[in-house]
């Protein structure tokens, strides 16, 4: 991309700058948490981990990538140490785009995916709990197609199941949970072939539910002081957790495909 498209703050790479303000229904004290949080936490451990073993299929390391929706570049940083070096990363929040920085990531955007200024630039476009945020999904594909080289890949993931809305979604900024089925016509239609498409996080989708029931979504606005909630975890729970995860992964071939907390899907440009 040339540089006269962006400017440069901090090192990062500013192409939209009112991006913030327009999409201020994430806190960025959700940033703050995450950055605490995930280096330690059972869930984006071992969701880091479902991501490089499915990328390793499809992806050599020295494709063009983009990670947008980021976050701290927690996931960036760890696709960076199994090889991935011409990664960049994409994000809303300035805040989030610092601690991606502090991981060692170079190619840092700040910019509004609705907007983007690439057009075939990448082999492949990481969207990792983001479509679910987006009042416009199908805008975002249609625009993560336009980005893709020819064949490009997209890889996602999602939370599943409507049946298992909490408290924690709101907290999270969802829109709404996904169903394999509703990604698949999603990608479908926004010109893409679904390569693959699975649940993950099976064997924990009881406790899911059962947080439906403890934590229901009581449709209050959110409060300052819940921000970040939804990523705190007890560390005894936290550990369980872990082990049922491992476990999970052992005996995945053979789980039903049919349920889960979260989904996968690798999509291809058509």
């Amino acid at each position: 991309m040339s540089n006269e498209r962006f400017k440069v703050v901090d090192s990062i790479k500013v192409i939209h700058s009112d991006v913030e303000h327009n999409h201020d229904d994430y806190n960025v004290i959700h940033l703050n948490a995450l950055f605490s949080a995930e280096e330690k936490h059972f869930w984006f451990l071992h969701r880091k981990k479902i991501i490089y073993r499915e990328m390793e299929k499809l992806v050599p390391l020295d494709s063009s990538i983009i990670e947008i929706g980021a976050g701290t570049g927690g996931v960036s940083q760890f696709l960076i140490k199994q090889g991935y070096n011409n990664l960049a990363v994409g994000e809303l929040h300035f805040q989030g785009l610092k601690y991606a920085k502090s991981y060692g990531i170079n190619d840092c955007y700040q910019f509004d995916l609705l907007r983007s200024p690439f057009e075939k630039e990448f082999n492949t476009v990481c969207m990792f709990d983001v479509l679910e945020h987006l009042s416009d999904p199908d805008l975002a594909l249609r625009k993560v197609h336009t980005m893709l080289k020819d064949n490009g890949y997209i890889f996602l993931t999602l939370p599943a199941h409507q049946w298992l809305w909490s408290r924690e979604d709101k907290l999270a900024g969802h829109k709404k949970r996904y169903t394999k089925r509703d990604i698949h016509d999603e990608l479908e239609r926004n010109g893409f072939e679904v390569v693959k498409n699975t649940y993950f996080f099976k064997l924990i989708t009881p406790f899911l539910l059962l947080r439906r029931f403890i934590y229901p979504d009581n449709n209050q606005p959110v409060s300052e002081s819940e921000y970040g909630d939804n990523i705190s975890i007890n560390p005894y729970v936290n550990t369980i957790l872990d082990y049922v995860c491992r476990f999970e992964h052992s005996i995945n071939s053979f789980i039903p495909d049919s349920f889960g907390g979260s989904i996968f899907v690798v999509g291809r440009k058509k």
